[in-house]
Parts: structure tokens; sequence; C-alpha cells
């Protein structure tokens, strides 16, 4: 499954490395957002990946699951 995730901040640099499995888009959101997408194994590896944009104190915009 793929799925995009809509943030309303930018991801640093720094902080791209807790999300190996995602690509950013260039496509920004407003003046400060991001899309990050990528391939999502199951439920529990989704939970993990937004379990790190809460730690990290991202705020999620929008997640939607793409066409495979």
């Amino acid at each position: 499954m793929r799925y995009e995730f809509i943030l309303a901040e930018q991801i640093p640099e720094v902080a791209r490395a807790a999300f190996p499995e995602l690509d950013e888009s260039t496509v920004p959101v407003g003046a400060l957002g991001s899309v990050m997408y990528g391939d999502v194994v199951d439920a529990p590896h989704l939970h993990g990946i937004l379990d790190r944009f809460q730690d990290l104190g991202f705020t999620l915009l929008e997640l939607r699951r793409l066409p495979d």
C-alpha cells in the first residue's frame, strides 16, 4: 500500500533520516508545509510512521492512501 502524508511543516534534513521509507515531494504545501509518500507494509508500520511524526512535533494535515 502506498500512502501520502501532508504535513504543516517542512521536514528538516536532519529529521528526514527518521523516515527512510518515505520520499518527499517537491510540491510545496502552503508557505511551509511538505508532502511525503511511500510504501507502507501494514497497519503497525503506518502507526509507527504516524508516531514518528508526532514524536518529532510535526502536524499531519492529511493522510491519503494512494492507488497501487
